[in-house]
């Protein structure tokens, strides 16, 4: 495993504990808090959330739907940051993720653009220093190769 790999993995997984999942109230809100910051600050994303296009930060506080989105979502995120040291795994688990949202017909740049929105959700939990954000960055950029190509390969639109 390159030691990069691991550092890389050790400064997310350090990071999210700042957004970490369970059945405790502060640990749904942290779901709830990413769909609210991501509906507050990048509105043109809700179109992706069939039913919620018009949804406020405090429609996602009241919603059951995003209690629960908040959680898979983080789920999703710690797992990408607890496979990432076992590329095979955690690339696996991308083309898993890209199989998943294929519904939705999404564009095939929002893969990238994913890690920024979500560093950013995490720097109103938590502060991040610039080898953390490097390291979502890096993450980031692992994930979205292997999206696009997974995405090629499977005839779909893609970067």
């Amino acid at each position: 495993i390159p030691a990069m790999s691991l550092e890389v993995a050790r400064l997310c997984k350090t990071s999210m504990e700042s957004a970490r999942v369970g059945t405790d109230e502060d640990k749904l809100q942290n779901g709830r808090d990413f769909y609210k910051f991501m509906f507050t600050h990048f509105p043109d994303l809700r179109v992706y959330f069939k039913g919620a296009e018009k949804f406020t930060a405090d429609d996602v506080q009241k919603s059951e739907r995003f209690e629960k989105q908040g959680q898979r979502l983080l789920l999703a995120v710690h797992v990408l940051a607890e496979t990432y040291a076992n590329q095979e795994v955690f690339k696996a688990y991308v083309r898993e993720t890209i199989n998943r949202h294929r519904v939705y017909k999404m564009d095939p740049s929002l893969w990238l653009a994913f890690f920024t929105v979500f560093t950013m959700y995490l720097e109103t939990k938590t502060k991040l220093d610039q080898a953390t954000k490097n390291a979502w960055a890096e993450m980031g950029k692992v994930f979205n190769d292997e999206a696009q190509v997974h995405l090629k390969n499977s005839g779909l639109p893609h970067t």
